[in-house]
């Protein structure tokens, strides 16, 4: 049997970044001009499903230009730790990357996204019993 997921991510531009929003069936490629709330839904029979915001289009000279991810919600239930449970895979530009020490390849808990790269949000199905997982609710009757 099919499961219902509504999810929306809202995002604040710095400058106007292109970004990429995926989900199960859904894709949108935009520019953003002001924080926006991207709404999705859909059925699906896995036990887990990914959230996808892309930064793209970033040119190595450009110092400014970033997405933050300032909201995610399902049917309408936000909390922070949603957005900083995603994972942020930032494509560091050349030569600028060759020339540190110390670069995370993964940053948890990173909602800023200042590099061209890919914050994921991987979530269980049913959602509720993950979202009770995740805001650290207590014990659950399984």
């Amino acid at each position: 049997m099919a499961t219902l997921v509504k999810l929306s991510v809202t995002l604040t531009p710095v400058n106007k970044p292109w970004v990429r929003v995926t989900a199960p069936g859904f894709s949108r490629y935009t520019q953003l001009q002001e924080t926006t709330q991207i709404d999705m839904q859909f059925h699906t029979t896995n036990t887990s499903e990914i959230l996808l915001v892309e930064h793209v289009n970033k040119t190595a000279d450009d110092a400014t230009t970033a997405v933050i991810i300032d909201r995610v919600s399902f049917f309408g239930i936000q909390d922070p730790k949603f957005v900083w449970a995603g994972v942020y895979r930032p494509n560091y530009p050349e030569p600028w990357a060759s020339e540190q020490s110390n670069l995370e390849s993964e940053l948890t808990a990173h909602p800023y996204l200042g590099w061209n790269g890919c914050w994921s949000l991987t979530f269980g199905v049913p959602v509720f019993t993950w979202m009770h997982q995740v805001q650290d609710l207590g014990w659950m009757y399984q």
